[in-house]
């Protein structure tokens, strides 16, 4: 059934006041697209009707005789589509419910050429104003109705289902519609494309849970064309993968106009990338309209049991000015340069989830001057945030532009267990996905890292600097750092960080490889080049690449040149290789050393015997053990200390190693790294207390720093101390357990 277009002319002028509010401090992306659509939701048979108008221009040098467009939806019409067969049917835990397929048809796809346009006078042409960036409708009433395409070609006719990474036939992610006539570089089509799409159940990030919905990647989307030297691309041609379980998205930048229309039960409690404009209600129907120019994508949501609360990030109030003052010192800029905006925050929640409002917001707007004041300011008017129910959390953390997803569990309004960051890290690390894929728009097909990895380790950052600690529960403390070093496991790598999403052996290696280890991976490089370098050199490829399409080689390139000395041996290593790296004290030990014994030989040749002294000998062999013996501190006694270090994974690095005498000096030495083993001997008057691998602890990569160290004389204190914490932790857990009872 054929919707008519919504007449959006008359938002225009609100369009062009948003992009000019937003760039008098960023300027947004010239757009390779514009949209206007519409859209009904109907919850009975979770369906939706769409009309969907695009206004895409080549951005090439070349010209272009085919579109391509995603459709996510249909990796949820069967069993036997790629992202089906690669998740098992589950994704993040969750399981597709029975009978929850979905999926999405173009119906049609009338094609109209910028210049036929231009020529027929159905897009005027007028000094000053770029037909490209005309308005799709009249501007106010009386004059014509918008234009149809009605009796243009429809490429409906010659659509083509294309399976470009595997070849499965049962794959209907990715569509490409040869044109009656090439686009020439700097000419723009039209397309008016009508389409339908029933929502699956929830359970991979999209899609209705009773009366909740969530649209994600709901609409047909057109791909990316890349040019010759984009993203290093030796021959142009369309970027459009798969749908995959392991992957996510890569989309141009465009201005989006959309309505969606819904029963008045939603009323009031819809939500949506960009502004809303107005909500009206008609008969049995409310209909909203957002708009948002300069982004990628637009999701929306509805629930009729959402809580609204409304809040504002003010940088007057919500920015201390020590910390911009800091922050303009370790970037070298000027404190007006550091400037962030305001954002008007909507978060949508459960009833459930009331008494966790204030942390979610909160941690919304630690995440907007957190990643604001080091990288630049979030350029957007709004963030909509939604709390999905329980049974929907399928659609919980996950991000799309000025809109993210959360999650948290109604056990954590108790008393005490506010300790436990999961409703704070959710919010930061989704916002920073607006700086990290929402601005820096790499394509998460291909090099996942680049916004999962940059974004974890971003989120790292404001978790532990504005939280300390991401638990501090019943005594126990744990940092975002900590939780990331842990998932490194033993270092059994079997893939490298750079490689295609669904290239990793399991979604576990994706896991990793996309998220721990590149954030990880990061700390270890601020740490080898100095916060403020790291600092500099990261704000520069934001600041670059914002709103641009980077790869790992545009990345290496600025973190080259910052460095001020070479670190291609670490970059290439941490980023293209499954190296673990793990350097630990293989043995060490100090004996007392009385002089010279045995037979030797003089000048002349005369040889002299020297006598033979008792010894005690202070040994470790992979571990220390107690030694009580009662020596003298005659101090014409030497002792020699010999100490083995080892490198255990085939990460080669520099190291640090450092030994610790009973007299309270110690040294230093300097290791390449590059042999398995290295044998230190010190003679000294002293005996060996500790001997220490990256004393600093400046390799965070380090998968095992429990061999890092190996002490002659065992200290006791610290796992005292552990267990003292963890009985703690066991009986307030206990006495919770009985209070829920």
């Amino acid at each position: 059934m054929r919707k008519p277009l919504i007449n959006i002319g008359a938002m225009a002028a609100v369009m062009v006041i948003t992009a000019t509010t937003v760039c008098a401090q960023v300027e947004l992306p010239e757009p390779v697209y514009q949209v206007s659509m519409s859209a009904s939701y109907e919850p009975d048979g979770q369906q939706i009707e769409g009309v969907k108008r695009i206004r895409w221009r080549n951005t090439s040098s070349v010209p272009i005789d085919e579109l391509q467009f995603h459709l996510y939806l249909n990796a949820f019409a069967n069993d036997r589509s790629t992202f089906m067969v690669g998740s098992g049917g589950q994704l993040r835990g969750v399981k597709i419910p029975e009978d929850g397929w979905g999926w999405i048809d173009v119906e049609t796809m009338r094609l109209a050429y910028g210049a036929d346009l231009i020529a027929e006078g159905l897009v005027a042409e007028e000094e000053g104003v770029e037909p490209f960036r005309k308005p799709f409708a009249a501007a106010v009433p009386g004059e014509p109705e918008p234009i149809t395409l009605d009796d243009r070609p429809d490429l409906k006719e010659v659509e083509e289902f294309i399976r470009p990474d595997d070849g499965n036939e049962e794959d209907r992610t990715v569509a490409r519609y040869p044109l009656p006539k090439p686009i020439q570089p700097g000419e723009w089509v039209e397309l008016e494309i009508e389409f339908a799409a029933k929502m699956p159940q929830i359970f991979a990030r999209t899609g209705v849970h009773g009366d909740f919905v969530l649209g994600g990647q709901w609409f047909p989307k057109i791909g990316v064309f890349e040019d010759v030297g984009d993203r290093g691309r030796i021959e142009p041609g369309w970027n459009t993968h798969q749908f995959h379980a392991n992957s996510e998205f890569f989309a141009d930048f465009g201005d989006w106009d959309v309505r969606l229309k819904l029963p008045t039960e939603y009323a009031g409690r819809i939500g949506a990338t960009g502004r809303l404009i107005d909500e009206s209600v008609e008969g049995d129907t409310v209909t909203a309209h957002f708009i948002q120019p300069g982004v990628h994508d637009f999701a929306w949501t509805a629930s009729p049991d959402f809580i609204v609360v409304e809040d504002r990030f003010d940088p007057d109030t919500d920015v201390p000015p020590e910390q911009t003052e800091r922050m303009a010192a370790l970037l070298g800029v000027p404190l007006e340069e550091l400037r962030l905006q305001s954002v008007d925050i909507k978060l949508l929640l459960q009833p459930a989830h009331r008494a966790q409002a204030d942390r979610y917001i909160e941690a919304a707007k630690a995440a907007i001057r957190g990643y604001g004041l080091p990288l630049g300011a979030y350029p957007y008017q709004t963030l909509t945030m939604v709390d999905p129910p329980r049974g929907g959390m399928g659609a919980g953390g996950m991000e799309y532009p000025t809109f993210i997803t959360l999650g948290t569990h109604p056990v954590l309004n108790l008393p005490g267990l506010d300790k436990v960051l999961a409703a704070e890290s959710v919010t930061v690390h989704e916002f920073g996905h607006n700086f990290f894929q929402g601005m820096i728009a790499s394509n998460e097909f291909e090099e996942a890292w680049i916004d999962e990895g940059m974004n974890s380790f971003y989120e790292m950052v404001v978790m532990d600097e504005y939280y300390g600690n991401m638990i501090n529960l019943f005594g126990l403390k744990v940092t975002s750092l900590d939780f990331d070093r842990q998932r490194l496991g033993d270092g059994g790598y079997s893939d490298s960080v750079v490689q295609p999403a669904w290239t990793y052996r399991s979604g576990g290696s994706y896991g990793l490889n996309s998220y721990a280890r590149p954030a990880v991976t990061l700390r270890h490089l601020e740490n080898i080049l100095g916060e403020e370098t790291f600092a500099r050199a990261m704000r520069r490829f934001f600041q670059t690449w914002r709103f641009r399409h980077p790869s790992t080689e545009d990345f290496k390139e600025i973190m080259l040149d910052e460095a001020g000395t070479d670190i291609t041996f670490f970059l290439e290593q941490a980023f293209h290789t499954d190296r673990a790296l793990d350097y630990r004290i293989r043995t060490a030990r100090s004996r007392l050393d009385k002089g010279l014994r045995g037979w030797f030989w003089d000048d002349d040749g005369q040889k002299t015997l020297l006598g033979v002294a008792d010894r005690h000998e202070y040994d470790a062999e992979d571990h220390a053990e107690d030694d009580d013996s009662d020596d003298s501190d005659d101090e014409e006694e030497l002792y020699r200390t010999e100490v083995v270090v080892e490198r255990r994974g085939e990460f080669i690095h520099p190291v640090t190693i450092e030994f610790v005498f009973e007299d309270g000096e110690s040294v230093r030495h300097e290791w390449d790294g590059r042999t398995r083993w290295k044998k230190y001997v010190e003679i000294r008057q002293a005996k060996l207390v500790s001997a220490e691998v990256d004393p600093d602890h400046l390799l965070a990569l380090d998968v095992d720093r429990l061999n890092n160290s190996i002490r002659l004389k065992k200290n006791r204190k610290p796992a005292a101390k552990m267990i003292t914490h963890l009985v703690f932790w066991l009986q307030n857990v206990l006495q919770l357990t009985s209070m829920v009872g």
